[in-house]
């Protein structure tokens, strides 16, 4: 292996002068001119808070013990909205009765 030394030197500052002169030509640029809008713009999100004619309340699960929130249908009584939903509501259910019957002392895994 043979080691020569480099005769051409790169122009322009190096090491921690090209840091400073670059780090000072940054600081001469000017910010570019703001563009004025004539029309105001829209919200990106429109939120209603009105009344939809739906009545809240609270209710506990009776399988889950959680609390659900309803939106409920004065009119009809029928719930419009839950959180959370009956889905949730029913794999919850589910997962506690497995982790009940698969503590049970004794039990067997039929599955293999």
């Amino acid at each position: 292996m043979e080691i020569r030394q480099l005769t051409a030197t790169t122009p322009g500052p190096q090491g921690l002068d090209a840091l400073g002169a670059t780090a000072a030509a940054a600081v001469t640029q000017e910010a570019p001119e703001p563009q004025t809008s004539t029309a105001p713009l829209e919200p990106a999100v429109k939120l209603d808070i009105g009344t939809s004619g739906g009545k809240a309340r609270y209710i506990q699960d009776p399988d889950t013990s959680s609390i659900v929130f309803q939106v409920v249908d004065p009119a009809s009584g029928n719930v419009i909205d839950q959180l959370p939903s009956e889905t949730a509501l029913r794999n919850r259910a589910y997962d506690s009765a497995r982790g009940t019957h698969g503590s049970q002392a004794g039990s067997l895994s039929r599955v293999a």
